[in-house]
């Protein structure tokens, strides 16, 4: 997201308050702990409730329902209600949600769980940005924002390595109790640590009309779809791969879920690395086409070799590897256009949440989709035929981009990256 919307122009501290800055990361770290809970303990959860695998790709996808909804609102609605105390409630909300989720005794409860805590995660994903903008200096904000960008799959890693440590002793639904616990705790960090932190200076009012009208112009507008469409193929793939693969190590090659729970975790991982290497690389003069593009071909060829069942783990593992390290690279390439293909600079953050719904719009179909086409077809051998459709997608759109840019627009980027 924007880290400019909703905050006038200021006087920048002296120096950055790195453990402040730190802190706004954690919290996008801890909130992504509720999406990488999921995927370790999907089996030890369609066993207890007797869902199908179809079912339990909505336990992975109902998560990003409310971003799908609200996404290219959910900066203004940030700027009008306050970063700090929308932060706090991101959190309250995922906490609370998780508790409950925990004391499910149905499928249709815990997906109701799951729809809130993707409505707390949201409300977290639009203001700690904001917030670190506030507090950064100029001269550190890139490396600010990069260290941002990692969140997601840093926190998604974190949670499936140590879920296994947790579900050994207190369950699933413990681990459901840990999180509403990590959550709360770190809310009233937070609140403690900022107490003090002001917004700084009055922003212009904002009116559901021009939140409407701006949403309008800005959906309607080739550039800003075009960018949530492309991120969408992307998170489409990653998610569905990564929700799913400790089921496949489970199914195909007897794994325990700790294990299963490890190895997924490595390659969660490692999609931190692509998150920076594209930022870097943009920074670097890489033309943003070009890096959707390979990504996105390297993502489809990496997936045959995920699930060729002919060929040994260790090769099956590593393509695992690359297709998360490479497909890293496209969020970096995808949100740091959103100043280029904005209708106006005033609807950058507009734009921002564009592309947001169209990352979530990915990771509420991937699972989903992924398992209909395993289930209707006998096996995991048919996935790749969804993975290289959506890559092969990705790459189309991407050839409308240079044709879209706004004069004059390219000097005044910033590089500003969010995860899949």
């Amino acid at each position: 997201m924007n880290p400019k919307a909703g905050l006038r122009p200021h006087a920048h501290p002296e120096k950055t308050p790195w453990p402040l800055v730190l802190l706004f990361i954690g919290a996008g770290v801890v909130a992504s702990f509720q999406v990488g809970k999921a995927p370790p303990v999907l089996p030890l959860i369609r066993l207890e409730l007797g869902m199908s695998l179809f079912i339990a790709g909505w336990i992975l996808s109902t998560f990003n329902v409310i971003g799908l909804l609200l996404g290219s609102v959910s900066g203004a609605l940030a700027d009008a209600l306050g970063h700090r105390r929308l932060l706090l409630a991101g959190l309250l909300i995922q906490a609370v949600s998780s508790f409950i989720g925990g004391m499910a005794q149905s499928v249709w409860v815990l997906l109701l769980t799951r729809i809130f805590e993707g409505l707390g995660f949201l409300v977290m994903a639009v203001s700690a940005p904001a917030l670190i903008f506030q507090v950064t200096h100029p001269k550190d904000l890139r490396i600010a924002l990069s260290g941002w960008s990692c969140f997601m799959p840093a926190g998604m890693s974190f949670i499936m390595l140590i879920a296994p440590l947790i579900t050994d002793r207190v369950g699933w639904r413990g681990l459901w109790m840990v999180n509403a616990l990590i959550l709360g705790a770190y809310a009233a960090l937070t609140a403690g640590s900022t107490a003090r932190l002001t917004r700084r200076g009055e922003g212009k009012r904002v009116t559901l009309v021009k939140i409407l009208k701006d949403t309008m112009r800005t959906c309607t507008s080739i550039g800003p779809a075009l960018l949530a469409l492309i991120f969408s193929t992307y998170t489409l793939q990653w998610i569905a791969v990564m929700g799913f693969l400790p089921t496949l190590m489970t199914e195909q090659f007897g794994m325990g879920v700790g294990r299963a729970s490890v190895f997924t975790a490595l390659v969660v991982a490692v999609n931190v690395l692509g998150n920076l290497s594209g930022g870097w690389l943009m920074n670097r003069g890489a033309r943003r086409q070009h890096l959707i593009i390979s990504a996105s071909l390297l993502m489809g060829l990496f997936s045959l070799a995920i699930y060729s069942e002919g060929i040994p783990f260790w090769v099956r593992f590593m393509g695992c590897m690359l297709f998360s390290g490479i497909g890293g690279l496209l969020p970096a390439a995808l949100i740091s256009g959103a100043p280029i293909y904005a209708p106006t600079l005033d609807l950058v953050a507009t734009t921002n949440g564009l592309v947001m719904q169209g990352s979530q719009f990915g990771q509420m179909v991937g699972p989903p989709a992924l398992a209909l086409v395993v289930s209707v077809w006998g096996g995991w051998h048919a996935a790749p035929w969804l993975i290289c459709t959506s890559a092969l997608l990705g790459i189309v759109l991407s050839l409308w981009l240079p044709f879209l840019k706004k004069p004059g627009r390219e000097k005044e980027e910033t590089p500003v990256h969010d995860p899949a």
